[in-house]
């Protein structure tokens, strides 16, 4: 259930053309504002597993709260030019109107000369993986509305992986790298060799921060399968989230934590998809839930949500005003769930969880199934 839109390049469509006013996406609804910063890293030591002529470079968007009485607010653009060009290219393919994705820009806070400058040890930091082909920059919104709760955020890049990825220096990789599972003949071999190289990159970034306090890391589609893959090749990572992303390799049979490293994960499924209807995750849950050393997991789900809730196309065509004109075939790659609520809902959890999880705070009421503010929210096991 890969959100992979570069398979549909070839989809006829009608291209429809868009006015040029700026769309400004809606600021988190934590406590914090939040600053917004990318970076390009450089892991010298490895030579990058998809083009041995070079060695391994990602990038990364990180989102650091702030208090609101230091926010000083500014609008930076959503994507960059290559990556809006890309996306264009991509969504017309599902009749999506040409130029629109230029047009967003993120409300954020200015940064200060002091922040990223460190570890970001002042709040706790969670790593996020976007779906398998889809830009780091798909989730933006997603990472501001956690980073508003209290949590450094950064999203990842993963050259060849990565539809497209723009380096500081201009240099653009392109990615269709990694094939989907093989529906002939069950073949998994890309994918879980796609998953290991993002759990590297995952770890790569940790060593950078060079943070000594546990992390989370959390993700949508493949990347909440790279999560998996991630905390059970790196036990500073303490607790785990894949919203939708079916699951691969060893995470399937292989229990998480470890007794000096217990670890904690939460499955957030699209209504109907749960560890009871799709095997991955039943191999999985079933997995974790004999592990001594998983100490805390969970299992929810939005009702009348899909795949698509999950990603920030489903808020961007809310904040652009055209989910209500959107043909068939566009609605396939949004939610009937609007896009704001999606977004308060899991602001709320994501951050209820990871406060939970990382023994910062008492357990939330809503992890409990009290979900009065949120009667669409379904606690399956946990």
């Amino acid at each position: 259930m890969f959100v992979n839109v570069l398979a549909f390049l070839l989809l006829a469509s009608t291209t429809k053309a868009v006015d040029n006013a700026t769309l400004v996406l809606p600021q988190g609804t934590g406590p914090f504002g939040v600053s917004y910063h990318e970076f390009e890293l450089v892991d010298s030591s490895r030579v990058d597993p998809f083009n041995a002529s070079h060695v391994r470079r990602i990038m990364v968007s990180r989102l650091d709260p702030v208090q609101k009485s230091k926010c000083k607010l500014t609008k930076i653009p959503y994507f960059l030019p290559e990556v809006a060009r890309v996306q264009d290219e991509i969504l017309t393919g599902y009749d999506y109107p040409t130029g629109l994705w230029s047009r967003f820009n993120l409300e954020v806070c200015k940064p200060s000369k002091t922040q990223h400058s460190g570890s970001g040890d002042n709040f706790p930091i969670a790593l996020f993986g976007p779906g398998l082909n889809t830009t780091r920059l798909f989730y933006s919104s997603l990472a501001q509305e956690v980073a508003s709760h209290g949590f450094t955020v950064l999203t990842i890049d993963h050259p060849y992986d990565t539809d497209v990825v723009v380096f500081p220096n201009g240099d653009v990789i392109y990615g269709g790298r990694v094939t989907s599972p093989n529906k002939a003949n069950g073949s998994t071999t890309s994918v879980e060799h796609a998953l290991q190289v993002r759990a590297q990159d995952a770890s790569f970034v940790l060593d950078t921060l060079g943070t000594k306090k546990p992390a989370a890391i959390f993700g949508q589609s493949f990347g909440g399968a790279a999560a998996a893959t991630s905390m059970l090749n790196d036990k500073r990572f303490r607790a785990g989230i894949n919203f939708d992303g079916f699951m691969f390799g060893p995470v399937l049979k292989t229990p998480l934590g470890s007794p000096i490293h217990p670890q904690a994960f939460m499955l957030w499924g699209s209504d109907g998809l749960n560890s009871s209807s799709e095997p991955s995750w039943t191999a999985f849950w079933d997995t974790q839930s004999k592990a001594p050393y998983v100490d805390y997991k969970k299992e929810f789900s939005i009702v009348n949500s899909t795949h698509s809730s999950y990603w920030d196309l489903n808020l961007l065509v809310d904040v652009a005003g055209i989910r209500g004109n959107l043909s068939e075939t566009a609605q396939y790659l949004i939610s009937p769930v609007h896009g704001p609520r999606v977004y308060e809902i899991l602001g709320r959890y994501v951050s209820a969880f990871f406060w939970r999880a990382l023994g910062l705070k008492k357990e939330d009421e809503v992890l409990r199934g009290k979900n009065g503010k949120f009667p669409e929210v379904k606690l399956l096991s946990g």
